[in-house]
C-alpha cells in the first residue's frame, strides 16, 4: 500500500523572462537560477532541497527550452524524466498542466504541489506544515 507521503509528487515551475530583477536577473539568466540570499545555493536549488525534504526525488521541474540546460547543471542529479522543458512559453497554468498530466499518467494516485522556483522561504518547518496538511 502506498503511503500519503509516498504519493507526494512536487511540481517546480523555474520559468519567466527575468526582467523585474534587472540587471541581475535577465531573459537568458532569471533570478531562480542565481543565489540571491548569500547562502551558496541558488533559489532553484534551495527549491528543490526544500520539496525533497517532503516529496523525496519525486520532484519534477518544469522549465522553458531556454533554461533546461542551466537546471540541468545546477540540479545534476535530477532524473532525466524529471525535467520537462515547454517549447514555448505558456504560462504558469499551461505549464501546471503539463505537468499535473505527466505525473498522472506515471501514477494515477499522486498528491502534487506545484512550488514557484523562485522564492525566499526563510522558515522551513512552518512551509512544509503548511504544505504537508
Amino acid at each position: 500500500m502506498t503511503t500519503p507521503r509516498q504519493q507526494r509528487k512536487g511540481i517546480i515551475l523555474a520559468g519567466g523572462s527575468g526582467t523585474r530583477l534587472w540587471p541581475v536577473s535577465r531573459a537568458g539568466s532569471p533570478k531562480f537560477l542565481h543565489d540571491l540570499t548569500g547562502s551558496g545555493r541558488t533559489l532553484i536549488q534551495a527549491t528543490v532541497d526544500r520539496l525533497r525534504v517532503l516529496a523525496g526525488e519525486r520532484v519534477l521541474v518544469v522549465t522553458g527550452a531556454a533554461h533546461a540546460d542551466a537546471v540541468r547543471e545546477q540540479v545534476p542529479d535530477l532524473p532525466e524524466d524529471l525535467l520537462l522543458a515547454e517549447p514555448s512559453p505558456r504560462d504558469s497554468m499551461a505549464a501546471i498542466g503539463l505537468a499535473a498530466a505527466v505525473l498522472e499518467r506515471r501514477d494515477p494516485d499522486a498528491i502534487i504541489g506545484s512550488f514557484a522556483a523562485d522564492h525566499v522561504i526563510s522558515d522551513e518547518e512552518a512551509f512544509a506544515a503548511a504544505a504537508t496538511e
